[in-house]
């Protein structure tokens, strides 16, 4: 497997560990499908091309600049030709542009703007404009190495020091402040304060955790023992849990306590939701004929009494 591997396009960058590894990786691409056929190209006396520069071996380090290949003719946009004077000029300053991106010293750079001299010499290109425009690129490529230099240093030495302080007022601010002024000054670096204030969340306390059925009112719920076959069937108008918290001291709690001897706290994971409904008079009814179906064993009515009176 290669070291090093990049692509771009149909084109790959890959470093091996020998000659020999680079003939098995090359034999297992071509073996993915009939359709791919790759080849290599390896360097040459430390030098390889590789998208329209040439990669130069350089003991520990790696050098670029522009390829030129062979059967390069350097046919471009003629001087005389019909166009915009605009296109010209951009044409020129493009392809310096080219060669400073794809060289990777001023000495590279200096040899492919004498052979962009001789191409555009051919063209026709008038001389003081080739010239003109290599010094000006040339002076803006090193005042914005310079500027960037500087920029550097002066980031590297300006770094402020930024002191964390909970945010009080703004009349306490401005002292802080102008005090860390002070300190700057006698210092000779830049200290700031950093304020953090309060999150509105902080001045609540969290949710009380709740069993997933606190929420719910108005069904008809059902009970089962997790241990026998005892159900009850019943309903409620406000919120469940708190007719759970009731029934552990009713049958459904007597039960578990005297048949299995459990502690009635842990009956609330054996109720769910049979039918919620939209009223109290809803839940009479639906209660009514879920005891009908089920015939609950700890239930000690057959139906709802209330509900009687609409039957």
């Amino acid at each position: 497997m290669p070291v090093f591997y990049k692509r771009y396009v149909d084109d790959t960058l890959s470093k091996m560990p020998d000659v020999s590894s680079v003939s098995e990786f090359l034999l297992t691409l071509n073996e993915i499908h009939p359709s791919l056929s790759f080849t290599i190209e390896l360097e040459d006396n430390g030098k390889l091309p590789s998208l329209g520069m040439v990669i130069i071996r350089n003991g520990p380090r790696l050098d670029t600049k522009v390829y030129v290949k062979p059967s390069d003719t350097g046919l471009l946009l003629h001087y005389q030709s019909h166009d915009d004077v605009r296109y010209k000029h951009s044409l020129l300053k493009t392809m310096l542009n080219r060669a400073f991106k794809l060289s990777s010293n001023w000495q590279f750079f200096h040899q492919e703007c004498e052979h962009l001299k001789m191409v555009f010499t051919r063209l026709h290109y008038p001389k003081i404009l080739l010239e003109n425009t290599i010094r000006h690129f040339f002076e803006m490529k090193v005042t914005e190495s310079n500027v960037c230099s500087k920029q550097q240093v002066s980031d590297e030495q300006d770094v402020p020091i930024s002191i964390v302080l909970p945010f009080k007022d703004q009349k306490s601010a401005n002292a802080v402040r102008h005090q860390l002024g002070d300190l700057s000054r006698k210092i000779d670096a830049v200290v700031q304060p950093a304020y953090t204030s309060q999150k509105i969340k902080g001045q609540f306390k969290p949710k009380e955790h709740k069993p997933p059925i606190v929420n719910q009112q108005n069904v008809v719920y059902y009970y089962k023992c997790g241990l026998c076959d005892a159900d009850y069937v019943g309903f409620m108008s406000r919120h469940l849990h708190q007719q759970v918290e009731g029934h552990k001291r009713s049958a459904i709690g007597n039960h578990v306590k005297d048949e299995h001897g459990n502690d009635p706290e842990t009956i609330g994971s054996n109720f769910r939701i049979l039918k919620k409904c939209q009223s109290k008079l809803d839940c009479l009814i639906f209660e009514m004929l879920f005891i009908r179906k089920l015939q609950p064993k700890l239930n000690k009515q057959s139906d709802s009494i209330r509900a009687k009176l609409f039957i």
